[in-house]
């Protein structure tokens, strides 16, 4: 008797069990879909036109502009490159205190300089990122921070390089099952969105702490949301970044970013908060795009 009702209380209890592991992780992939991967993403960039930006200051400013491109290489590899161009640099709103020092003696705290930030992020032939680099260069064009990784199996090698200080080298957990992006580059396409998704970025970037160069940064499409561009209204749907749980206090779970991505997965728009301001990217009409990115090889 004894024996049948425990057959009866380990039946149960493994219904129950697998009621919950369909529910919370099962029937979500299959009515929201999967997140965006690398696969994805390259996916849509493949053969498309390089993608251009304006760049905002608190949605009034015009800062400067950026431009992304995708470059498939002879030996199966994909460069994903971005630059950023800042015309005017406002130092005491968008430079973190640990880098203003090393900027006082080129100009004043109230002065505005002109600052590019590039990025590379390497794909091997199976889409898998294999290397990415990250850096930004004041005028005269030489390079003042310089981020480089390399992913080794399990390990993502970091390398930082600071103006003449000896270079700093550390060594993470490299990405699982999470996207990477530069920290001042933006999204050009995150295809197959729905709401309710959520996935984890690692967010990398030359003007963080040389001892703290990673962010954790958690996505979630939150709602749909039409907003005007190119002289149109368009449905996007609106996705929400926020810090992780367990980072700094007074910045845990507060909004890191937001962006809003046309149905079939193109990015419109990005605000980025840096320190107390906003930093916006507008994308721009392909023939602008192209112009941007002549302009951007010419000034390499």
């Amino acid at each position: 008797m004894c024996s049948r009702w425990y057959n009866v209380a380990v039946v149960a209890l493994w219904l129950t069990t697998m009621g919950w592991l369909v529910t919370e992780k099962v029937l979500p992939s299959l009515l929201i879909g999967e997140p965006p991967d690398y696969q994805t993403i390259l996916g849509a960039q493949r053969g498309s036109p390089p993608v251009g930006w304006q760049l905002l200051w608190n949605d009034r400013r015009k800062l400067g502009w950026a431009v992304t491109s995708v470059n498939p290489l002879p030996n199966g590899l994909t460069e994903v490159r971005s630059l950023v161009h800042f015309s005017e640099l406002p130092l005491g709103e968008i430079v973190p205190d640990w880098l203003q020092g090393m900027l006082q003696p080129m100009a004043p705290l109230g002065s505005r300089l002109k600052m590019d930030a590039r990025s590379t992020l390497t794909f091997d032939p199976l889409q898998r990122l294999s290397q990415f680099e990250s850096a930004v260069r004041f005028q005269p064009k030489v390079d003042a921070i310089k981020l480089l990784g390399r992913i080794d199996g399990a390990k993502l090698q970091l390398v930082i390089h600071c103006g003449d200080f000896p270079p700093y080298e550390t060594e993470l957990p490299a990405p699982r099952n999470t996207l990477l992006s530069d920290a001042l580059s933006p999204h050009g396409y995150l295809p197959g969105l729905k709401e309710g998704q959520r996935w984890t970025e690692e967010s990398y970037g030359p003007l963080r702490p040389p001892n703290s160069p990673r962010e954790i940064l958690h996505a979630t499409v939150e709602s749909k949301e039409p907003m005007s561009w190119n002289g149109q209204v368009v449905e996007t749907l609106r996705v929400v970044y926020r810090s992780d749980p367990g980072s700094a206090l007074g910045s845990a779970g507060s909004p890191r970013g937001v962006l809003w991505v046309r149905r079939d997965g193109t990015v419109l728009k990005q605000q980025v908060t840096v320190l107390r301001s906003t930093m916006t990217f507008v994308r721009t009409a392909d023939e602008e795009a192209e112009r941007l990115a002549r302009r951007a090889s010419e000034d390499r």
